[in-house]
């Protein structure tokens, strides 16, 4: 009997991040930016750049097609150009939108604002799905004015001045030396190795930017709970923060680049997937603030 994938969305994308992640590939420490930091991913007949939690899922299931063209297209959309879906194929199903406000009178005629999820799903293909081979317009037509916006390559030596302000305008306490790299909520303060001790920059700083991403779980910060010890289904969560948060930073800024010398929380996360089919989600919502965090510092530094 052949298995039907549940209709629930958020349990199909956990299901694929799962099959992803008992490959040991992590997702979200692959890049999806171009040069100029938007991400690569978007629909590609009307070059719409996919945002917020979106450019994981592409990941997610460009890894699981197999393919890495970051191309997705709507059923009508290729269907209109005489794209043929090819039987049995899966939709990508990305997140759009988020909390709105309505403003209500109460009883003593005070205005309130009320806030909901206006989060919905939408479904779109992968263009390794289709048949273009009867279209006047073929796939690789519309993908031949991506193709410029390649990643940048920066030298693995270097210093980089937007990604070294970042870290400045936090005004996080950072002590350099020794061999780990580690943030205490204790004393609330950042312990990293020296920049030459990293195999490169970009190594250098995805380390950085992880830590200070714990850092913006401080009460003062964004109140995250760090109590979890080592080993600890708290610990793993907010390790999974850690990493997602640090990918949303590392994007913005045009860094692709491993963390080093790092445990893997893979079984962790994989255990708590299964339990919970909105984890992934809850992580990344807690991982955009950070980034956004850390972000909005940097903007408030080059606005001074």
């Amino acid at each position: 009997m052949t298995k039907h994938e549940p209709s629930d969305k958020f349990e199909i994308v956990t299901d694929r991040l799962i099959q992803i992640l008992e490959t040991g590939v992590k997702p979200w420490s692959k890049p999806w930016h171009s040069q100029t930091s938007e991400s690569i991913f978007r629909n590609i007949v009307t070059g719409h750049c996919y945002k917020g939690i979106n450019p994981i899922i592409c990941l997610i299931d460009i890894l699981t097609l197999g393919d890495d063209r970051p191309y997705f297209v709507g059923f009508s959309q290729a269907k209109d150009l005489g794209w043929k879906l090819q039987k049995g194929s899966k939709s990508t199903w990305l997140r759009w939108g988020g909390t709105v406000a309505k403003s209500t009178e109460n009883e003593n005629g005070e205005t309130e604002k009320q806030f909901y999820n206006a989060c919905k799903w939408l479904n779109v293909f992968h263009v390794s799905l289709f048949d273009d081979s009867e279209a006047k317009i073929k796939i690789a037509d519309y993908a031949a004015k991506y193709e410029a916006q390649k990643l940048e390559v920066i030298n693995p030596d270097a210093r980089l001045q937007e990604a070294d302000r970042l870290i400045n305008a936090t005004g996080a306490k950072i002590r350099y030396g020794g061999d780990r790299a580690c943030y205490s909520p204790q004393v609330d303060a950042i312990l990293l190795p020296q920049f030459e001790q990293f195999t490169s920059a970009s190594s250098f700083y995805a380390t950085a930017i992880h830590e200070l991403t714990h850092w913006t779980g401080h009460q003062s910060r964004c109140d995250r709970d760090l109590s979890g010890r080592f080993g600890s289904s708290k610990y793993a969560y907010e390790e999974l923060i850690a990493e997602i948060g640090a990918a949303f930073t590392c994007n913005h800024l045009g860094i692709s680049g491993e963390m080093e010398n790092y445990a893997s929380y893979i079984g962790s996360w994989i255990k708590a997937l299964k339990d919970d089919k909105k984890y992934f989600f809850k992580a990344a919502t807690e991982a955009r603030k950070a980034s956004e965090f850390l972000l909005n510092a940097n903007s408030q530094q080059l606005a001074a």
